[in-house]
């Protein structure tokens, strides 16, 4: 069973090296062309454009890694009924459990490779390639600053600041505008306790407009919405401002304690949190998954069936999942129930898959 057990460890792996290189360069090829205008504006653009896509390889092999590990086993599979190793197996007496045994031992160990590479390196690597992207290859200023848990700009005479920045739903939450006068005295102070980002302008609503004079407040106005209060793109803030997939599962922790202790809703926020503990999980369930499927439709001896069943079984996967997760959003579904109901659905047809195998 050793010698078995490590054939069948080293050939999945094998496999997945292949097919993760493959993926890889298939986003790496498309991203490449996606930006190819901004990439090929200049030498320094295309430099920095390579250095960008190379920072997004490990966000790249971490997404495709359950598809591939899939794939992988489905190949491993396939080759052994093509090669009648499979016919031997039988006859020898070794049962489908035996066979998985090595297959889930690596996916745990595929599971904990998975949750540190989104927590330790994929941040730092999506981080900096955002910041290269935007600063400089689309070359956006960065004046805009976190400090202190809030976001700060300057613009002319106008210094803003902003409490709370929604990159998902680009919400601006309790901003303040100081307008200082050419002698740097306060000649107006806006504050908004809410703006939206819709067709292309800001849209405060409860805004409080004060202005002052040498013997303070001259007067002060409250509007029920007021436009254009800042001029600046949600893109300027979502320079500074993390989003869920760029931050580790500490960091994201920290940050909806923050959310939560300032009173902002964080129901999205958790579905992203809880999201981050089951995504590794989808490497054990694709193992159930890829014996379930592949040990009924392997009779063609088909390579290329394996690759188009993993892919389908994927895409089945991940619209479960990003349906859940929409709905976890939208709070129809709890967070913790959103982000694990694919891995629990999967989980429970592979295992009835396996059970009803005729062997």
């Amino acid at each position: 069973m050793k010698r078995l057990n490590k054939y069948t460890i080293s050939n999945v792996i094998k496999f997945l090296a292949i097919t993760e290189f493959a993926g890889a360069i298939m986003f790496f090829i498309i991203e490449f062309f996606e930006h190819m205008d901004k990439f090929t504006a200049s030498s320094k653009n295309f430099a920095f454009g390579i250095y960008y896509l190379v920072l997004r390889i490990p966000y790249y092999l971490n997404l495709i890694l359950p598809l591939s590990f899939l794939i992988s086993i489905l190949i491993f599979l396939i080759l052994m009924v093509r090669n009648n190793e499979m016919i031997t197996l039988r006859t020898s007496g070794i049962s489908t459990a035996s066979l998985m045994k090595p297959l889930v031992m690596l996916s745990i160990t595929l599971t904990v490779f998975s949750f540190a590479l989104a927590e330790f390196i994929v941040p730092v690597s999506l981080s900096t390639s955002e910041y290269i992207y935007r600063v400089k290859i689309k070359k956006e200023e960065p004046y805009v600053f976190f400090k202190n848990d809030r976001i700060w700009f300057k613009r002319d005479n106008k210094i803003c600041n902003i409490d709370f920045y929604d990159i998902k739903n680009d919400k601006i939450k309790n901003l303040t505008l100081i307008e200082l006068s050419d002698n740097f005295t306060i000649q107006r102070r806006l504050d908004a306790k809410e703006g939206i980002w819709r067709n292309g302008h800001w849209l405060f609503t409860d805004v409080a407009e004060r202005t002052f004079d040498n013997d303070g407040i001259k007067y002060k106005k409250v509007y029920a919405q007021m436009r254009d209060i800042i001029k600046e793109e949600p893109a300027v803030f979502k320079t500074i401002e993390k989003n869920p997939e760029e931050m580790g599962y500490n960091e994201l922790k920290r940050y909806i304690d923050k959310l939560r202790h300032d009173g902002h809703s964080i129901k999205r926020y958790l579905v992203d949190l809880y999201n981050k503990i089951s995504l590794p999980f989808v490497n054990l369930i694709m193992v159930f998954a890829a014996f379930s499927v592949g040990l009924r439709y392997t009779k063609t001896k088909h390579i290329s069936k394996g690759i188009f069943l993993g892919i389908s079984v994927g895409i089945i996967y991940w619209f479960f999942h990003s349906v859940a997760l929409s709905f976890g959003y939208s709070e129809i579904f709890p967070p913790l129930f959103a982000a694990w109901f694919a891995n629990l659905l999967f989980f429970s047809m592979g295992i009835i898959g396996i059970v009803t195998l005729r062997t």
